[in-house]
């Protein structure tokens, strides 16, 4: 599907999961293109506290031969901190990979100068595969892994496999939202064929499962039963563990391609 000319969303009701921070433009996308889009967050992205150890790390930031942005949050915050630094983005010398088109979007934005991303299927596994970083070319080099707090170890551990030096900047924390989601989580308990909700966009895995974990027995065998749309197979995987009757998967995270994956169904 390409362009917004072909994308129609009428009668199309989607719940949305994003963080509360990251929702308002999409919401405005779907709706843009005639579909219904209810929030209902299912993680908050907080900033960690910025200790010493950390604020070293990106101080010295130049120290090393390549930045990994693991997600679009990655950036973001670590952008913040790097302005409370004073450190100007244009003069970040390491080498910018980002694993997805969402990551890529939010660097290239904030003025880093992205030069090794996967062509198509926007994960680890295919940033791996790049020649960048074979064994070859990231041997005895100081790579910086730029994540929230407790990703994945795929990546990091191997490319320390591959002999790379391995760091973490952790810049953000995830956590379910608590207090401003009660009254819709009681909703989509009790009322989810009143509010017409079909579709569901999940982002991420963690997304997905604080989704099915908020809610009760009720709200769980409706929300099976609704088509769900997530960006890589990893999601799609645990879709299936969750029970989900039908999903398709976007060809990533971004808004436009998670409204295409809405629309071709």
């Amino acid at each position: 599907m390409s362009g917004d000319a072909t994308i129609n969303l009428a009668q199309k009701v989607v719940l949305v999961t994003r963080p509360e921070h990251q929702v308002n433009e999409f919401m405005q996308q779907i709706e843009m293109h005639g579909g219904k889009a209810i929030s209902f967050p299912t993680i908050e992205i907080r900033p960690v506290d910025s200790d010493s150890a950390l604020l070293d790390i990106l101080t010295k930031i130049n120290n090393y031969n390549m930045l990994i942005f693991i997600s679009a949050n990655a950036v973001t915050f670590c952008v913040k901190l790097l302005q409370a630094l004073k450190i100007d983005i244009q003069e970040v010398k390491p080498k910018i990979a980002v694993i997805g088109e969402a990551t890529n979007a939010a660097a290239t934005s904030a003025g880093f100068n992205v030069s090794i991303k996967p062509r198509s299927d926007f994960n680890s596994e295919a940033l791996l595969k790049l020649t960048e970083l074979q064994h070859a070319e990231i041997q005895s080099k100081n790579i910086l892994i730029v994540r929230g707090v407790g990703g994945l170890e795929q990546l990091p551990d191997t490319l320390t496999k591959r002999g790379a030096i391995v760091s973490f900047a952790e810049v953000y924390e995830r956590k379910v939202p608590l207090n401003d989601v009660q009254i819709k989580r009681q909703q989509l308990n009790h009322n989810w064929n009143e509010l017409g909700i079909s579709y569901i966009t999940a982002t991420s895995n963690e997304t997905l499962q604080n989704l099915y974990d908020m809610l009760e027995a009720s709200g769980r065998n409706e929300m099976i039963n609704a088509h769900l749309i997530v960006p890589s197979q990893r999601c799609a995987h645990l879709a299936r563990q969750l029970g989900f009757k039908s999903f398709s998967v976007a060809k990533s995270a971004t808004n436009q391609h998670m409204i295409e994956a809405i629309a071709a169904i």
